[in-house]
């Protein structure tokens, strides 16, 4: 097992649009394909640390939505999700933490320990309309392609994106029978790609682009809001993506069709994001932790359990905010990127388990 700290270690300079970028976030594919090197396992000590978190978490009794760093002590390990959340905001932008204790937990803890493990690393934001701060990435017969269909409730192959939230986490409860791998790229290292090879996309991804916010929206709203791909804000680089909800977006009214030089842009841009990615095999007990203003994730297509069998790939999520990390351009900063889906009316909840479309 490697040392998952590049921060202390890399350069970083002042970034300028158009310009290369140089930044611990900018690393190659091939470095990174031994997942241990950038991996945290959790040891025993840790494990009894979150242990003794979840208990005090139901001794108070705490709502498990209000699970926080105030009602979830930590020892020596809050050191090292500290270090992991530096690695986010200023090293690399990823890091695998290995061997969370799904089996010696059940569901509830799994839920206490996670959210309370992340809550070291930002504040939870709400990731759908039905209040979740605590997603579950699990195959519930989505059609990836339907206007207002989120894609974790599809088993099929996603685009690279990023997700509305500073850092995203994912934790494998349960793997699937085959395919299902997670997928990385750097969106520094495509810049810096595109920008040797194409100055002129580049210049077209520093403008706005349109996505569709997939039909969770208040009265009056807009079903759409706008960002660059590329962005730049007080010497710090940032992006989101071309992705299925761009593409989504197209077929919303008031939405500017794109011409010959964007489909173009869009073309190129996929083929480099594929360039520079690498595809990770998820294991019972993996979390990973990515910051979407310098990552891309996507996965390949799964093939689930039988039935008879009882099991179905299933991930839990996070989106966490920490806006005080890494500066980034407004338009992400105010938007949905920054405050996850916010509805009016809307009520919180963390269920343990989902189980038809959400």
């Amino acid at each position: 097992m490697g040392d998952f700290r590049s921060f202390h270690l890399n350069k970083r300079v002042p970034a300028k649009a158009m310009e290369p970028v140089v930044d611990p976030a900018n690393w190659d594919p091939n470095e990174l394909r031994d997942v241990d090197s950038w991996s945290y396992r959790i040891t025993d000590r840790d494990v009894s640390e979150l242990a003794a978190g979840v208990a005090a978490v139901k001794k108070a009794g705490v709502d498990i939505v209000d699970v926080d760093r105030d009602n979830f002590p930590l020892g020596p390990f809050a050191k090292i999700l500290g270090d992991v959340r530096e690695e986010l905001a200023h090293g690399r932008g990823i890091v695998m933490i290995k061997d969370f204790p799904v089996d010696q937990f059940d569901r509830e803890a799994q839920a206490i320990a996670y959210l309370g493990l992340g809550s070291y690393l930002g504040k939870k934001l709400i990731q759908n309309a039905q209040g979740h701060i605590l997603g579950h990435v699990k195959d519930l017969g989505g059609d990836y392609w339907a206007p207002n269909t989120r894609s974790y409730v599809t088993n099929a192959e996603l685009r690279f994106h990023t997700d509305t939230a500073e850092y995203v986490g994912l934790l494998c409860l349960e793997r699937p029978m085959q395919g299902g791998q997670s997928r990385i790229a750097s969106s520094v290292t495509i810049y810096n790609r595109l920008l040797q090879r194409r100055p002129d996309i580049v210049k077209l991804l520093l403008e706005e682009w349109y996505y569709t916010k997939s039909g969770e929206i208040n009265p009056g709203e807009d079903p759409w809001h706008k960002q660059p791909v590329f962005g730049f804000e007080q010497g710090y680089f940032g992006a989101g993506s071309i992705n299925a909800h761009t593409e989504k977006a197209q077929k919303l009214p008031g939405v500017p069709q794109w011409d010959a030089a964007h489909l173009e842009a869009v073309k190129v841009y996929y083929e480099t994001v594929e360039e520079c990615a690498i595809d990770i095999t998820f294991e019972k007990g993996d979390i990973q932790f990515l910051n979407n203003h310098v990552m891309l994730h996507s996965r390949r297509e799964y093939k689930d359990w039988p039935a008879e069998d009882g099991r179905k790939r299933h991930l839990l999520r996070l989106w966490l905010s920490d806006p005080v990390a890494r500066p980034v351009v407004k338009a992400r900063r105010e938007g949905r990127s920054g405050k996850g889906v916010v509805l009016d009316g809307m009520k919180v909840i963390a269920p343990l388990d989902v189980h038809e479309m959400a």
